[in-house]
């Protein structure tokens, strides 16, 4: 690649992403927080607007404290957003906005934050009240989802609808890439399509901590009491378009990012097709701003894109070095 990851991103022509439920790591803000006042003051407001104690749990938060929905999704979007900060922080005058913001899944309320379309504490408090209703609808209806590898998403796609009726549902949730389908629904049903896959050469089935049941039919109780809390919120035309999860396209029309938000909770997230117009848009570099590397991963199944984790083994300056 003749364009250095610095050069991409002084110039705009870079992606800027942040990742959805499941996410989160053990302190995943630690080494954020030590390098970054920036990081530290975006945890303190998201302290604030929640009241979850999210400036102690991001850093130094346990699996066991950031298991339930109603933690680690907060945790997630604020994590993302103390990485985007510290980018920022770090790069001072020569930062230059992305050409491109997207979030996967709950990341969405993210990148409308990054892009300016919604208000940072409105955002923290709508990812609070979904993350709530989603845990309460998970105890009335034990959900799962997990991610099958090495196949390709129309066998998995057919492998749920043969799941038998009695264990429930389980539809394909994520289309993350060419062969990396993610599956939700009732922990059996979910489970029976594992036990298929798993006898298919090739195929490679894990079990995901997200803890609910995203993009299923069984969040249509969560969308319905989620829609009056966003109907009181009014987002902003973003500086820079807006991946979609619901379609994978990227835009700046209002109406159209405030349906995704509550549309992406029953619907499938087409990731694969969100990189397809990074990379048609001319972008070869992406950050992932969240703990770990799950965008970073994803991106790095498209040949053309360059992906650079901001947060995860190797300090932010050394993943975008100054010249």
């Amino acid at each position: 690649m003749t364009t250095t990851v610095h050069e991409a991103v002084a110039s705009g022509r870079y992606a800027l992403l942040f990742p959805g439920a499941g996410a989160q790591l053990p302190s995943m803000a630690r080494r954020l927080c030590r390098s970054f006042d920036a990081a530290v003051d975006v945890l303190e407001r998201a302290d604030k607007a929640t009241g979850l104690g999210l400036a102690r749990l991001c850093r130094e938060g346990t699996p066991a404290e950031l298991a339930a929905p109603e933690v680690s999704h907060p945790a997630i979007v604020a994590t993302g957003l103390a990485a985007a900060a510290a980018l920022r922080q770090h790069l001072g005058p020569g930062w230059v906005p992305p050409a491109l913001v997207g979030g996967h899944s709950l990341g969405h309320f993210a990148a409308l934050v990054e892009a300016g379309s919604l208000d940072f504490d409105d955002a923290l408090r709508l990812v609070a009240v979904r993350a709530r209703l989603m845990g309460e609808q998970t105890r009335l209806r034990p959900a799962l989802m997990a991610s099958v590898g090495g196949v390709p998403p129309e066998r998995v796609v057919d492998w749920c609808a043969a799941c038998p009726p009695e264990h429930g549902v389980a539809v394909a949730a994520c289309f993350n890439g060419p062969e990396q389908t993610v599956v939700s629904g009732d922990t059996a049903a979910v489970r029976w399509v594992g036990a298929r896959a798993e006898r298919d050469p090739g195929a490679r089935v894990r079990e995901l901590t997200a803890g609910v049941a995203s993009h299923s039919p069984l969040m249509d109780p969560v969308q319905r009491a989620l829609r009056p809390h966003l109907a009181a919120v009014s987002p902003a035309p973003p500086a820079v378009p807006v991946l979609l999860n619901s379609t994978g396209l990227a835009t700046r029309d209002t109406g159209a990012l405030r349906t995704d938000l509550l549309r992406q909770l029953s619907v499938p997230v087409r990731w694969n097709d969100a990189l397809r117009t990074v990379v048609a848009a001319g972008i070869t570099v992406v950050l992932d701003t969240g703990p770990g590397q799950v965008l970073a991963r994803a991106a790095a199944l498209h040949p053309e894109l360059e992906p650079v984790a901001l947060n995860f083994m190797s300090p932010l300056e050394k993943a975008v070095p100054l010249p």
